[in-house]
């Protein structure tokens, strides 16, 4: 891996994320590097030091040509520098709240960042789970899409069709169709399980079923997997990583797939340390 040119993608303009953008500079095996910042981060940077470095450039996320993208904050921003840039692969510095999908700790960027230099992180490819409406595409999700009523007081009745065979439904506010590495997003916090994400599943999550005995259930890829909504008056709302919606009228029925379409992150730690410090954290080796 041979990483010459370098994009910076930050919506987190904090004191402290200039000091990690510094850390980024000053890492041992940088110096031949150029670097790329969006342009809300390089002119937040720009504020408080007056000449950046001749490597340093502004360019906007989608003119970038770099090898790699360093986002810093947490999964949103991720989300969004992945949704607009799926070409480029991601190493991720958190400065959010939980950040389940960022790989590296703030107070860690000096260490991890020499390991990446010197070839130990490994590239992961993930799949989206794309919606179809009528054979035709309305979005594809890294995380999840989340059908739900736009007047939140009135609920959705659902079914959900395996292959073609109605399998389970209930009025409910919502439900998440998500990939396995989305299941530490909005489906977690629905109830669902924590799916490890090399795994090519798609989950599905409830949002206030009325049936209390409805679960959430993982179904391998190569299932058919349909939802049928049905309201009185109101419409529902299709939102796609929290970032993108449409509204559409009932009745409907949508189907879910694994896509083709894949995003990639640098990643050095296993899958049950992240897991284990985000949940556990008071746990040690």
């Amino acid at each position: 891996m041979k990483v010459s040119r370098i994009g910076i993608f930050s919506h987190v303009l904090f004191q402290e994320t200039i000091g990690i953008f510094n850390e980024i500079l000053s890492a041992k095996g940088t110096s031949s590097i150029s670097y790329y910042l969006n342009p809300e981060l390089y002119d937040f940077i720009l504020k408080s030091t007056p000449k950046l470095p001749e490597q340093v450039h502004r360019v906007t996320l989608e003119e970038m040509k770099v090898d790699c993208l360093i986002t810093i904050g947490g999964d949103g921003t991720i989300l969004r520098a992945a949704r607009s840039r799926p070409d480029i692969p991601i190493l991720s510095i958190n400065k959010g709240r939980k950040g389940f999908m960022t790989e590296i700790e703030s107070d860690e960027i000096q260490k991890n960042l020499k390991s990446f230099f010197n070839n130990k992180f490994k590239l992961e490819k993930h799949q989206r789970v794309e919606a179809f409406l009528n054979g035709v595409s309305i979005g594809s999700a890294i995380n999840e899409i989340v059908i739900t009523s736009v007047d939140l007081l009135k609920p959705i009745e659902f079914k959900v069709l395996i292959d073609d065979m109605v399998t389970s439904g209930t009025l409910a506010d919502g439900l998440i169709i998500s990939t396995a590495l989305g299941s530490t997003g909005h489906a977690l916090s629905s109830g669902g399980p924590i799916v490890d994400p090399a795994l090519g599943i798609i989950e599905l999550s409830w949002i206030n079923p009325i049936n209390l005995a409805i679960r959430p259930v993982i179904l391998a890829h190569f299932r058919r997997i349909a939802v049928r909504c049905a309201t009185r008056v109101n419409l529902i709302k299709i939102v796609i990583d929290g970032q993108v919606s449409q509204d559409f009228t009932t009745p409907i029925e949508l189907e879910f797939f694994l896509s083709d379409k894949t995003v990639s992150f640098y990643r050095s730690q296993k899958f049950m340390k992240r897991w284990r410090q985000h949940i556990h954290p008071e746990i040690r080796d």
